[in-house]
């Protein structure tokens, strides 16, 4: 692992456990074992770390979103797309932590919403992505038959995917697997109450 990608990693770490106001340079530099020289002609603060963090940890995970607009999938199997590229990023970052559940991850995102304005903005934007996405294959959903056609795709997206954060936040604080299970509960019941039934 090289300089710039040993100083990321372990500064996730120590972000994780201190948060970014408790965590100095010299902790970063002592964790990786590398000059103050090192680690100023990589980042020139520890907040241009943060955000290289904050990118590779969030921003980067999260983009791996893959779009099935097609019709050649159904609504379910657009789901299960979704269901695994919503869980993916979390059990990455679950291993790379080696814990089993995501208390601290969240508690990162948090702060790094709370203490800066740009990124809370960011964070929203990459929300209303996901958001649209479930709406796009709702509306899709709708016109194929595949569900209600009185359903208001935008409420439903907005529901399914308030539930999916709900169910994210609570039950990452307990085990990966049981945010697993949980959220591909909640995608197929919700299916289930908006299916076209015969």
């Amino acid at each position: 692992m090289d300089t710039r990608e040993l100083i990321i990693q372990n500064s996730f770490i120590l972000f994780l456990k201190y948060g970014i106001k408790e965590v100095s340079i010299n902790q970063i530099i002592k964790s990786c074992k590398v000059s103050k020289g090192a680690f100023y002609y990589h980042f020139e603060s520890k907040e241009s770390v943060y955000m290289e963090v904050l990118d590779r940890f969030f921003f980067s995970y999260f983009k791996k979103q893959n779009v099935f607009y097609s019709n050649d999938y159904s609504f379910a199997q657009k789901l299960e797309r979704f269901e695994k590229s919503f869980l993916d990023p979390y059990q990455e970052i679950a291993d790379l932590l080696k814990a089993d559940q995501l208390t601290e991850y969240f508690r990162f995102l948090f702060q790094a919403a709370s203490t800066y304005d740009a990124l809370r903005r960011r964070i929203n934007k990459h929300f209303y992505r996901k958001g649209y996405y479930l709406y796009q294959i709702i509306e899709l959903a709708k016109q194929s038959g595949e569900i209600k056609s009185k359903i208001d795709s935008e409420i439903a997206a907005r529901q399914l995917f308030n539930m999916l954060i709900g169910t994210t936040i609570l039950d990452g604080i307990y085990t990966i697997e049981a945010l697993k299970r949980n959220i591909h509960s909640v995608l197929f019941n919700y299916y289930s109450l908006i299916k076209e039934t015969a």
